[in-house]
């Protein structure tokens, strides 16, 4: 059985998109759970060794034609100016990129400004995607954010100027002390700033991370699940509102805007990663490149480097394609994956067999799907219990 999701390459082993990592941050945010550190200390090393990945996993994806590369941290933004042009050089060197690429760097406020936005615009990006998080100075502060709500207002500004045509900016709910008044607010003002795409997320206390710490020792508390998702449907009714299309659970977009490099990952297909941290999806094809023998049955590898700087970068000088944390993808697993992920897609997912069309009517009747000939996707109500539904229809997909 095989199941897709909608969208080109679905269906095919291509690898259209490239993440690369970059680990440095001006201070670890206290809800963060990415790999970064606080400062620069090493990032010359460290390019170094990203730049010999990138013309490794260049030569094992001969062939294939790159539409996206999205560079994501941590904060991109704050690595030398230098460096970031010598990265994307090597990126232009390594990889055939498409006709029309996006190419995405992630930067925080505080990192920005119009010369240095200029500067990213000669290296190579294309697209920015600016972490504002909030426009309240208390909610910024219970975040660890090092920006006020002027400055986060201000990059997209300095983007704009610098010639960016396509900007995202971020913001996140759910957090302790945002109201429904304040978190509208937020919304609007995001909104009259003027990016073509807006992401909206739920505030989650992730293990290891200061905020798990300091819920655990009750300084901070959680946002109840009810205000959580009203404060999610306060996000879609102002978004939308405002002429921005819901595709994606938390990401809205202008007429053509979406983000394509993320849609990626949300339909399932293959994308290589390079970095510290960066997780990548590859076919089972390319496992020879990475000295990798697939078990019977294997579609596909997820990978990643682990989580420490200095063991990537000896890693990487002992051979490039090193990997850790692998996992093979099989049929199952695949076509599981592919309902968990569509279904926050809009398009929603593609039916396949009749066990699975059976539960669709189900949950049609429900109220919690709607289908259009063999594609479903989730309604409002569907949204609010999204992973339940998944785990229903993917109970029904072998």
């Amino acid at each position: 059985m095989v199941l897709a999701t909608a969208g080109k390459h679905s269906a095919t082993h291509a690898v259209a998109a490239v993440y690369i990592h970059i680990p440095f941050c001006e201070r670890k945010c206290e809800y963060c759970d990415f790999v970064s550190v606080a400062g620069a200390k090493g990032q010359h090393q460290y390019v170094a060794s990203l730049r010999a990945e990138l013309r490794a996993l260049g030569a094992a994806l001969d062939g294939s034609v790159i539409d996206t590369v999205f560079c994501g941290g941590g904060t991109p933004g704050l690595l030398d100016l230098r460096l970031m042009g010598e990265l994307m050089d090597e990126v232009r060197a390594s990889f055939t990129l498409g006709a029309d690429p996006e190419i995405t760097l992630e930067i925080n406020p505080s990192s920005s400004s119009e010369q240095r936005a200029h500067a990213w615009r000669a290296a190579g990006f294309n697209r920015v995607s600016v972490g504002v998080q909030s426009t309240h100075g208390d909610v910024l502060g219970f975040l660890g954010r090092v920006h006020d709500a002027g400055r986060a207002l201000a990059a997209i500004a300095e983007v704009r100027a610098a010639g960016f045509a396509n900007v995202s900016g971020d913001l996140i709910y759910a957090v302790p002390g945002l109201d429904d008044k304040r978190w509208e607010e937020s919304l609007h003002r995001l909104v009259d700033a003027g990016p073509d795409h807006i992401s909206c997320y739920e505030l989650t206390v992730e293990a290891g991370t200061p905020l798990h710490r300091a819920v655990a020792a009750g300084r901070a508390r959680v946002v109840d699940a009810d205000s959580a998702l009203r404060q999610h449907h306060i996000a879609v009714h102002s978004l939308e509102s405002a002429g921005y299309e819901h595709y994606e659970v938390s990401n809205f977009a202008r007429r053509g805007m979406r983000c394509a490099h993320n849609l990626v990952y949300w339909r399932n297909n293959h994308y290589a990663a390079a970095g510290v941290g960066a997780h990548g999806h590859l076919p089972a094809s390319l496992a020879p490149a990475f000295a990798l023998q697939p078990p019977p049955g294997a579609l596909s590898f997820r990978y990643q480097h682990g989580r420490a700087i200095e063991a990537y970068v000896a890693g990487v000088a002992r051979s490039p394609l090193t990997v850790r944390n692998l996992e093979w993808v099989d049929a199952t697993m695949r076509a599981e994956e592919s309902i968990m992920l569509g279904l926050r897609l809009r398009e929603g997912v593609r039916l396949e067999g009749t066990g699975m069309a059976a539960e669709a009517r189900a949950l049609v009747a429900g109220g919690f799907l709607e289908v259009l000939g063999m594609q479903a996707r989730a309604t409002p109500r569907g949204e609010d219990v999204l992973n339940q539904l998944a785990v229903r229809l993917a109970a029904h997909c072998t």
